[in-house]
């Protein structure tokens, strides 16, 4: 594994992959080969004002239930589909724009192990949806450059709270919610 921060993505304009660390912003075209071990740190535990009046392990806000995965678990798309299921819960789909942005903050103090986070969000039939059930797919804060058409599943940047396009078998962290 890299070093905890990095990230080892393609980039279609040079054919080949960089190394990008979301901790520094440095970007390299050769894997790093020293910092930090890649354990990263340990879970941030959830207190007793921001769990509210949701289960342990769960954030309050917005009058719903947020669960952010533990650093070493990541899933595939549907593989976190499965495990918000599993928990009571779906994968995190947007209501308010802030919501993402409150994450964005939330993340700052909980670390993840990968640098995006999973969402309920998908591409059918050329369209973005939050899938059935769910408010209609208005005013995307996307990251600049995106979508670029690299994904059928929407994830969010945790740096920046912007939605992205990836390819829906990659792993990432993931965010539950459910209604409080």
């Amino acid at each position: 594994g890299l070093p905890y921060g990095w990230e080892k993505k393609f980039d279609a304009k040079i054919n080949g992959f960089i190394y990008i660390n979301h901790v520094t912003g440095k970007t390299r075209s050769s894997p790093p080969t020293h910092g930090s071990s890649g354990t990263g740190p340990a879970p941030v535990q959830v207190s007793a004002r921001e769990q509210g009046s949701c289960k342990p392990g769960w954030r309050y806000a917005f009058n719903f239930c947020y669960y952010i995965s533990a650093f070493a678990d990541i899933q595939s798309h549907s593989g976190a589909q499965a495990a918000c299921k599993q928990q009571g819960g779906e994968l995190f789909w947007s209501q308010f724009v802030f919501e993402s942005f409150f994450l964005k903050k939330t993340l700052q103090t909980v670390k993840t192990s990968t640098h995006f986070f999973w969402t309920n969000g998908e591409k059918h039939n050329g369209k973005w949806d939050w899938g059935t059930g769910h408010p209609a797919f208005t005013n995307p804060k996307w990251t600049s450059g995106q979508p670029d058409g690299s994904g059928t599943c929407l994830a969010v940047y945790t740096h920046t709270g912007f939605f992205d396009d990836q390819p829906c078998e990659t792993q990432y962290n993931y965010v539950c919610k459910t209604k409080a």
